[in-house]
């Protein structure tokens, strides 16, 4: 079998001829559209057509599970290419993206055809970061104004950071997570003890850094890592933020002669720190950007252009209330023309607040929205049959300990599913402490993806089968 690699030429340059070059087992050659290089490729023959794309049947409805292997081909014409790369540059700068590589595979003989299913996969890493944002969100953020130089700057260095990630490239990740606190927090300092110093004053990014590890940490935890060996047993904050430091010297300063020096074939020796620095960094980022985003003069400004513009959703919310008494009808307008899941949520956050600034959420078990042009439903959050009994409570012998928030998600035109559990101290749920939990899962969830679409909720004792209480959206929204 031959295992072609070929990677995408991002800059423009042109041959006037070309045609492969063969040396042993490999072949390196180059695809021209008329002059213009668009792919340098290498191609390795004699490979064992095991390495080949194996296909899974599965029963049922599950989709077939397609996995490519490539026996390692990928990692070695990078190193080969990059050799290339550098010999070259004296007299022609090429810009390969390393990241999206295609492979092919080709039988040799008549007999390996049978055993190759795919003969050509690309991972389209592009895409990896790709999440689906209202454009409010996006909106807001070019009405929040005039931010620091600095600001843009370490926001680079998180920018380059995911993409290396996502990409694989752990090594880069890291130091661009690391550049990132470097620009914000130290002053220029490069040492390795005044690093230390001047980070382990930044109360917040101390506080960041120990929930965040004790969140790694946690095999139950909502980050789910599992065995995390970054730190050792008892580091206090300053050992961990030493630990980085000195960690990013080793990254950084790459020697040849240095029998520990990282190979940059074995980056996934590095995916946790780098995935656990990176978690560090992104809830700086995230923090900055919500407040920005939901600042009081951001959404003014928004709203005003798009009521102005026509850009404008009514909705009705109607509560219900055990008490027979008034209860609320609240209409609505947002800045957007896009029922989306994230409007639904802003409408039920909006609805809790009314009904509480009104007194009446100790006995409120129920909220419809629909659409006010179309009269379609929007959403429903309905309490189970425990908020209708006398005692309007849950009563245990037992302490609760914990809920699970259970939710299903929109994401890459697929529902996933996710759970998470809530501590909860006492004998005794009651219709104030629910609605309470709800908001702390909408806020936990927001706070770990901002663009996360919710598409239900529900919210169970323990481990429990019956909801407590559900949240779900209609149908023109999932559309």
């Amino acid at each position: 079998m031959i295992v072609t690699v070929a990677f995408d030429v991002k800059n423009h340059f042109e041959v006037m001829e070309s045609w492969p070059i063969k040396t042993g087992d490999m072949t390196f050659f180059l695809e021209r559209e008329q002059n213009v290089v668009k792919k340098v490729c290498l191609a390795f023959s004699n490979v064992g057509v095991e390495h080949a794309p194996s296909v899974t049947e599965n029963t049922g409805e599950a989709s077939p599970h397609i996995e490519i292997r490539g026996g390692g081909y990928a990692a070695l014409a990078r190193e080969k290419v990059a050799n290339w790369q550098a010999v070259v540059s004296g007299l022609q700068i090429v810009d390969l993206d390393y990241d999206n590589y295609e492979l092919r595979f080709r039988a040799e003989n008549i007999d390996e055809e049978p055993h190759i299913h795919v003969t050509s996969f690309k991972p389209y890493s592009d895409q990896a970061l790709n999440s689906a944002c209202d454009f409010e969100q996006i909106g807001r953020a070019f009405c929040a104004g005039t931010i620091s130089d600095d600001r843009i700057e370490s926001t680079s260095h998180f920018r380059e950071g995911r993409l290396a990630f996502k990409a694989g490239r752990y090594v880069d990740a890291y130091n661009d997570m690391f550049l990132f606190l470097e620009t914000r927090y130290c002053d220029g300092k490069t040492g390795n003890e005044r690093q230390t110093d001047l980070l382990s004053k930044r109360q917040e990014l101390c506080e960041i850094v120990e929930r965040t590890a004790a969140e790694f940490s946690n095999q139950d935890g909502p980050l789910g890592e599992g065995q995390f060996d970054l730190f050792k047993r008892g580091d206090g904050t300053r050992e961990k933020i030493r630990t980085l430091v000195l960690l990013r010297g080793k990254l950084r300063h790459h020697s040849l002669k240095s029998p520990h020096r990282w190979d940059p074939n074995k980056q996934d020796e590095y995916e946790s720190a780098a995935r656990f620095l990176g978690a560090v960094v992104g809830d700086v980022v995230i923090k900055e950007s919500l407040s920005d985003i939901y600042a009081p003069t951001a959404l003014n400004k928004f709203r005003e252009i798009s009521v102005s513009t026509g850009f404008e959703t009514k909705i009705k919310l109607e509560t219900h209330r055990l008490e027979k008494r008034r209860t609320l009808v609240l209409d609505m307008s947002y800045p957007t023309t896009v029922v989306s899941s994230q409007l639904c949520i802003a409408t039920v956050r909006n609805g809790v607040e009314a009904c509480r600034k009104e007194g009446q959420l100790d006995d409120t078990v129920k909220f419809e929205a629909t659409q006010s042009q179309a009269g379609l439903e929007l959403f429903s959050l309905d309490f189970d049959v425990w908020a209708y009994t006398q005692a309007r409570a849950i009563k245990t012998e037992k302490a609760i300990g914990s809920l699970r928030c259970s939710f299903e998600h929109f994401r890459a035109d697929i529902i996933m599913k996710h759970e998470f559990r809530i501590p909860f101290q006492g004998h005794k749920l009651t219709i104030p402490d629910v609605w309470k939990l709800l908001e702390f899962s909408f806020n936990h969830i927001e706070q770990r993806d901002p663009t996360t679409r919710i598409m239900s909720l529900k919210l169970y004792l323990n481990d429990s089968t019956k909801a407590i209480v559900a949240y779900r959206v209609g149908a023109q929204v999932k559309n």
